[in-house]
Parts: structure tokens; C-alpha cells; sequence
């Protein structure tokens, strides 16, 4: 938040040390360097606050981020009365959708600043995306990758599943997987994969294909494979669980991860379009991925 801070408003920010800061992650004192524009700055004394939440698809619609705005009322007043407060501005890793936009922005100013501004997940990639040297900030800006895996016993899978399936004929593949029983549309939107991902890729090209998956996992001679998938499946769902908010959706997860495995594997050019039928069966089965955000944090302040 802070380097984000110092582009938008200037060299002036100062962030505050964790602990009971009286409702602030960080100030600013003067004219702002761009923000919201280079013709129209921010002047005076700007509060920063941050509400970082370490899980995916969350959205400041949602009852407990306004929860947490109110809750930052009483401290913002106060702020206001000591002169210090002129400006209050959010940093959320939350979507930040256009219909909540008037209602908490209202709220804020009410508690007395002369402006109140909330910068969503959104907002947060496209000044990252258009400003490079942000990036080197990121905590994971040294990491060659988001996360690291290895795909050896997954492509073990892999080929043993086509030598399974080599002699079917692909034209006669239906699924009759019951998708609604497990909810992916709820999941879909607990994990942020978008509903053209889900569709277009997910139905139409890979769930043909998850019910010979099933079959083959199932069949006790591939007992063994069964065992080194359910073991992929383990490493990879606890990598994604630890690095979901580095992604903008879990359609740029598949990316990743079907980006991750097919490079290191050479002989995979035959088999590509398996790695990510066995990936998408490996969501929809709910062998990775969320299926409820009971087990996630919630909110909590982020200070840097």
C-alpha cells in the first residue's frame, strides 16, 4: 500500500507501525503528486487505511467489508475534529463494483472529510499493469514464478491416462458429470473463475472427457495413479491457497499452471490439451480449489 501511496500522492507518505493507530495505516500532508488527477490533486492532510483479506473473490459489497468501514467512523470523526482529516482514502484487495461505490463513499463523508475514496482489486492491477516499476515492491517481485510445483508425478498421470484412453474414439465422449451437485456455480464464484472461462472452456471442451477421468482414477489397477493424483492434487491446491490473491481470477490460475507444466515437459506437445482437462477435472471434483470461505481468514489490516 505504501509504495502505491507514494506514486499516487508523493514522497510524503508516512505509514504508521502496527498497532493502534487510531484508524490509520498512513498520511500525507500537502498536494498530491496525480491522484485523482494531475489537474484536480488531493490537497491537506490524507488519511490511508488498508483492508486487505486473504481470500479470493471477496467484494466491498460484501456486509463485512461495510462492516469494517463503519467500524472506522468513530476514528475518522475524530480525525476530522483534530484537523487531520481532510482526505480519506481505502486500499482494498477487494472487487470494487460500481453499485457500492456511491452508497460507502456517502458514508464516509458524512463523518466530515471534504472527499473519501475507495481503491479496489481493480484499480490496484491496472496501475500496476501500467506502471512497471511498481511491480519490484510486490512481495513476490523476486520469485521467477507466482509458485513453485513440481509436475513430475502429475505428468505420470497424465501419460498413463492417454495409454488408457488411446484407442477410444474422442467423438463418443459425453459427460454425464453432475456438476450441479457439487455447486460449481457457487464454487466458480468463491474462486473467481468467470463464467466464460467456465463455460466455454470447462463445459464445452473438457467435462466431455471426466467421465473417462473417473473411470480411469476408480478402475483398481490404476490404483497407483489414483494415489499419485490425489498427491498432486494435495500440493497443488495448498500452493494455490497461499498465492491465490496474486492472481486476477482462477482462469489466470489454469494459465499458470498449465503454463508451469507443459514447459517443463517437452513431451507433453502431444498430450497439452490432457493437462488441462485433467486440471479442470481436478476443480470441478473439488481436488482443488475452494468450496466455501468458512475456513479463510477474514479481514484484517495490511500495513505495508
Amino acid at each position: 500500500m505504501v509504495q502505491i501511496a507514494k506514486h499516487l500522492l508523493g514522497l510524503g507518505v508516512s505509514p504508521f507501525a502496527a498497532g493502534k493507530d487510531g484508524g490509520r495505516d498512513g498520511k500525507f500532508h500537502g498536494t498530491a503528486e496525480r491522484y485523482p488527477s494531475t489537474s484536480s490533486p488531493l490537497i491537506g492532510h490524507v488519511v490511508l487505511q488498508a483492508k486487505h483479506i486473504n481470500a479470493p473473490d471477496r467484494s466491498c459489497s460484501d456486509r463485512d467489508f461495510q462492516r469494517l468501514l463503519k467500524g472506522e467512523h468513530p476514528n475518522i470523526k475524530a480525525r476530522v475534529k483534530d484537523g487531520i482529516c481532510d482526505h480519506y482514502m481505502v486500499f482494498a484487495n477487494r472487487k470494487y463494483t460500481a453499485g457500492t461505490d456511491a452508497k460507502l463513499i456517502a458514508e464516509l463523508e458524512a463523518c466530515g472529510v471534504q472527499t473519501a475514496h475507495i481503491l479496489g482489486l481493480e484499480y490496484m492491477h491496472s496501475l500496476l499493469e501500467s506502471h512497471a516499476e511498481l511491480q519490484k515492491f510486490l512481495p513476490n517481485a523476486r520469485d521467477a514464478a507466482p509458485f513453485v510445483f513440481d509436475p513430475d508425478e502429475f505428468i505420470e498421470v497424465i501419460h498413463a491416462f492417454r495409454d488408457y484412453t488411446k484407442d477410444d474414439d474422442e467423438s463418443a465422449y459425453s459427460s454425464a458429470f453432475d456438476f450441479e451437485s457439487v455447486k460449481l456455480k457457487d464454487k466458480n464464484q468463491i474462486n473467481g473463475l468467470t463464467e466464460d472461462y467456465f463455460k466455454q472452456v470447462i463445459v464445452a471442451r473438457s467435462m466431455p472427457y471426466f467421465d473417462k477421468i473417473k473411470d480411469f482414477l476408480s478402475n483398481p489397477r490404476n490404483r497407483e495413479f489414483a494415489n499419485i493424483y490425489a498427491d498432486s492434487a494435495a500440493e497443488m491446491k495448498e500452493s494455490i491457497l497461499l498465492h491465490r490473491s496474486q492472481f486476477p481470477n482462477f482462469d489466470h490460475v489454469f494459465n499458470f499452471l498449465y503454463g508451469h507444466i507443459q514447459k517443463q515437459r517437452p513431451a507433453l506437445r502431444q498430450k497439452r490439451r490432457l493437462v488441462s482437462i485433467l486440471l479442470h477435472y481436478m476443480y470441478c471434483h473439488c481436488d482443488i480449489g475452494s468450496k466455501d470461505l468458512s475456513g479463510l481468514l477474514e479481514a484484517e489490516h495490511a500495513d505495508a
